[in-house]
């Protein structure tokens, strides 16, 4: 009978080390973005990889201010920075880095400008914390109010169509918008108008805007002017080096820029004139 003895708290011992915790399962919170409670879904496991019902992990933040943990086990961020996240049950410990990144506002352009048909343009996009810092790892999502007006692709702004939509950010819990103009390239080329000679482009339906500068070939104040023909609320403009205009075209029409004629002696304006079908 004594040669059965040595065996018994073996035995015993292996229904108890059977229920004693051997790894601790949770949900890392990884990068945290804002001030709401992350549910951490705790579990502890025996080495059979049995669910211990009744083990309940404790855990801690290091350090102490950078979070806290709920009753219901979960994570608040309190602050931006980096810490630790740490879960004890009887001899078994884990540890998980905790990134709080609480996202306060967002900075982006107050408004942006495209042009068909450029190439895409990047735009730039900060997450702020609370004391203005950029948190230069929490990603931006961009995204368009409406796609047929332009996209996102990559991070940058391509332009579909002419016309305005938002561009709206997000990250954590914040979101922002701003708007984005689309408009397209009719024309950018130089312009060289002799004395009294005058140039003109007919144009479709639309809204345009048109932008010309010169200078007097003698170095005189000698400018050009600008007058358009079928449209409604245009804006002519009298002599100047500098005309900005715009105008809505109802059905078909035409703008004209003239060097206004000094007897057939007046000096030639040379300079650029950009138009553009816009919004």
């Amino acid at each position: 009978m004594k040669r059965f003895l040595p065996t018994v708290p073996l035995m015993l011992c292996a229904g108890a080390c059977d229920r004693a915790p051997a790894r601790i399962e949770f949900q890392p919170p990884g990068y945290v973005l804002s001030s709401s409670e992350v549910a951490l879904q705790p579990r502890v496991l025996t080495q059979g990889g049995d669910v211990l019902e009744d083990a309940r992990p404790r855990f801690a933040v290091a350090p102490p201010d950078l979070a806290v943990v709920t009753a219901s086990a979960g994570v608040r961020c309190l602050r931006s920075g980096d810490g630790t996240l740490s879960a004890t049950a009887g001899p078994v410990r884990r540890e998980e880095p905790l990134r709080c990144r609480l996202v306060e506002t967002l900075r982006m352009p107050s408004a942006s400008r495209l042009i068909i048909p450029n190439a895409p343009v990047a735009v730039a996009v900060s997450a702020l914390d609370a004391s203005g810092a950029v948190l230069h790892d929490v990603p931006v999502t961009l995204g368009s109010s409406n796609p047929s007006i332009f996209r996102v692709e990559a991070g940058a702004l391509a332009p579909v169509s002419v016309g305005t939509a938002n561009l709206v950010a997000s990250a954590g819990e914040r979101t922002a918008s701003t708007p984005v103009t689309v408009v397209r390239k009719v024309r950018s080329e130089p312009l060289l108008l002799n004395d009294g000679r005058r140039v003109s482009w007919s144009l479709n339906q639309g809204h345009y805007e048109i932008e010309a500068q010169v200078r007097s070939t003698d170095g005189s104040r000698h400018g050009i002017t600008l007058a358009w023909v079928g449209g409604t609320h245009c804006q002519d403009a009298g002599e100047a080096q500098l005309l900005r205009s715009e105008c809505t075209i109802e059905n078909t029409g035409s703008v004209i820029i003239e060097n206004p004629t000094t007897f057939g002696l007046g000096p030639a304006a040379d300079g650029v004139v950009a138009m553009y079908e816009v919004p």
